[in-house]
């Protein structure tokens, strides 16, 4: 689940590049020297968001809309949802009418291919991409960010994030407040640890920078977008590449429970890692639960992100106020750690 769109690339040589050029093998297909991007739409997360929104209330979803019908209002949950994919937003063409021209990639696919070979280009001073896929902010993704790491700093990094766009989601931060006057902390970490004078985006930038690099886009909702990538977050971590969580199945069908792992995606097996990442979603049904059932973690994952949603219809804070429990208790016990929890590893 951790790539909404997702690239496949096909090493080939000059011949067999030349041929895909010539016939259409997906939306479209890019040489890139010897290297054929092939981008195939994979929308995992957005079908798991649309049978969320759905689940928890949002009206104005058919039962059987796929994620190519949505409306511009329900892209811009899909894009917040891609962005822990594609933070520098690389995927899309900025436009101030549309929110959903995909670009050509290249830009992505260089950045994450440099990424994965050069060390400095995945710490704080690479790429942001980088980052998030290979290095200190691999917690996007539920993920630990190195072979070794105990799950209580993972899961503090990752409550980090799901605050934070919580109280975007409901106006507490709105999208001018620059990163340097988000006060939010946990366990110790605080938002500028990640984002200082060396990173990109560096703590004078605001909020609408950070999740849209500043979008040219005149329907934006930075609400809906961070909704999107806490909805990214919670999904990722009840895919079998991301996270081991306790498995129960005496409701007749797969429900995952307290996390026992966080993996950590360094060393490995993409393929595998990309495998357990999708489903085909023809096969289910927005509207129908149980349909998602066959596929490991996903019918646990819309639950969890309907009960989020239910949240924020009810306007709940994110901390208890007025007598009422607030949003934090229900985050953590999403992300809820087992009593035989394990530190970090990159096992599948």
């Amino acid at each position: 689940m951790s790539k909404s769109i997702a690239l496949k690339v096909i090493a080939e040589n000059k011949e067999e590049a030349e041929r895909q050029k010539n016939g259409p093998v997906a939306d479209f297909a890019i040489g890139f020297r010897k290297v054929v991007i092939n981008l195939k739409l994979q929308p995992v997360h957005e079908t798991l968001t649309l049978a969320a929104l759905r689940a928890g209330g949002l009206t104005d979803i058919p039962p059987n809309m796929t994620y190519d019908a949505a409306t511009p209002g329900l892209w811009e949950f899909f894009r917040g949802v891609t962005w822990n994919d594609d933070p520098g937003c690389a995927l899309f063409t900025d436009s101030r009418e549309y929110n959903n021209e995909l670009s050509s990639g290249t830009t992505w696919f260089s950045q994450f291919e440099a990424a994965k070979h050069n060390e400095s280009l995945r710490s704080k001073t690479g790429y942001l991409l980088g980052r998030s896929h290979f290095g200190d902010l691999q917690f996007l993704h539920s993920m630990s960010s190195y072979v070794g790491e105990p799950a209580v700093e993972t899961r503090d990094k990752v409550l980090l994030w799901c605050e934070l766009m919580y109280r975007i989601v409901t106006g507490e931060f709105p999208g001018h407040c620059p990163i340097s006057l988000v006060d939010v902390s946990r366990g110790g970490f605080t938002l500028m640890q990640f984002f200082n004078w060396e990173t990109d985006p560096t703590p004078e930038k605001n909020l609408k920078f950070l999740l849209t690099r500043d979008t040219e886009f005149q329907k934006m909702e930075i609400e809906r977008r961070a909704l999107g990538s806490l909805f990214h977050i919670i999904q990722d971590s009840y895919a079998k590449g991301h996270t081991k969580r306790v498995e129960d199945y005496s409701s007749g069908h797969l429900t995952l429970g307290a996390i026992r792992t966080f993996h950590c995606y360094t060393g490995q097996d993409e393929e595998e890692h990309s495998h357990h990442d999708s489903f085909k979603v023809e096969n289910v049904l927005i509207s129908d639960l149980d349909s998602f059932n066959p596929y490991h973690g996903a019918r646990s994952a819309i639950e969890a992100c309907i009960r989020v949603m239910e949240l924020w219809r009810n306007g709940v804070h994110w901390y208890d106020y007025d007598g009422k429990p607030g949003a934090v208790h229900v985050l953590e016990d999403i992300f809820k750690l087992a009593p035989d929890v394990t530190s970090g590893d990159n096992s599948i």
